[in-house]
């Protein structure tokens, strides 16, 4: 018996197909009745995008399934990384915990009853401070049990955690400051001995808000525990039925996961990392650093948004 439902903090700009997908798939899930949603709609930030972030608003307001929806409309573009961070510090606050979606987070039909019977399973564990959903590392088909690993997957959303645990996330705004919060073994951690060369992000401006959280975890020795298969996957540029022309062209997106139907996840206790899972993440950023078509995939598809190529393309296909 789940003690506290969590709300729901769902993350959206102006992606109105994305948003509608995300919002669909989570009220096909049976706690969908029972759940408060929250909903961050961040505003435009050019002129141009004033129309495609009023459809989406429009959209939301009419939003039913739910325990109750609560629309916050950012009255400027508060940017992913402020949007995010002020939306799940306001709503930890509120509730003492919160479940995390962004609008391209498709979830499975179960992804509500797992993630709150981690909430309520591993909330006495505080070593444990953040529950993810998602990931596109190849586990056994038939390992059915929750694992642990210094490390966090955010892709979508699809992930949980508490305030006590959100009380240790600091942002940084400058790289040198980030980077002096970090022992030399810290660091190593974080990029896994080389194989993750993640601490190049504290470059872009802003900071990516997701590597200050798995700084955080580093920071303070904490764990996230983790499906081992997909209960969230992401429906984003990449996505074959929402960009076909692309994955067509280039193949399958190396991050790319297939959602997981099942129920039948059993919560482990056991607080160490799990060393297969752990050695699987790290060969998969070690190959992808050095493959080649991974690498032309991952220019190519910039250099097309860039160009605002994609649009044109998605366009053209859709006639």
């Amino acid at each position: 018996q789940i003690k506290n439902l969590a709300p729901v903090a769902l993350f959206v700009y102006n992606r109105l197909r994305n948003t509608c997908e995300v919002v669909e798939a989570l009220k096909n899930n049976s706690l969908a009745l029972q759940t408060d949603l929250i909903i961050y709609s961040d505003g435009a930030k050019t002129k141009r995008q004033e129309k495609s972030v009023a459809r989406v608003r429009e959209y939301l307001r009419g939003i039913t399934g739910f325990k109750s929806v609560e629309i916050v409309e950012r009255q400027e573009n508060f940017y992913i990384e402020k949007n995010v961070i002020e939306g799940v510090t306001e709503t930890v606050k509120r509730y003492g915990r919160v479940i995390v979606l962004e609008d391209d987070g498709i979830t499975s039909p179960y992804f509500l009853d797992f993630i709150n019977q981690a909430l309520d399973f591993y909330e006495a564990k505080k070593k444990v401070m953040h529950i993810g959903t998602y990931t596109f590392i190849d586990m056994p088909d038939d390992y059915n049990q929750t694992f642990f690993w210094q490390y966090t997957e955010n892709t979508g959303g699809g992930w949980a955690t508490w305030a006590d645990r959100w009380e240790k996330f600091i942002y940084f705004h400058d790289e040198a400051e980030a980077l002096n919060s970090l022992t030399d073994t810290q660091k190593k951690q974080i990029e896994m001995g080389g194989d993750f060369s993640c601490l190049s992000n504290l470059k872009l401006k802003p900071i990516p808000w997701d590597i200050c959280w798995y700084m955080s975890l580093i920071r303070n020795e904490g764990l996230a525990v983790q499906t081992p298969q997909s209960l969230t996957i992401n429906n984003g540029l990449y996505n074959g039925t929402h960009f076909t022309f692309l994955n067509r062209l280039l193949g399958k997106n190396p991050f790319e996961a297939e959602l997981y139907k099942g129920d039948n996840f059993i919560l482990s206790s056991d607080l160490k990392e799990n060393q297969t899972a752990k050695e699987k993440i790290r060969n998969f950023y070690r190959t992808l650093g050095t493959r080649n078509r991974d690498k032309a995939l991952h220019y190519f598809v910039r250099l097309l948004v860039l160009l605002k190529v994609t649009k044109l393309v998605k366009k053209l296909l859709n006639r």
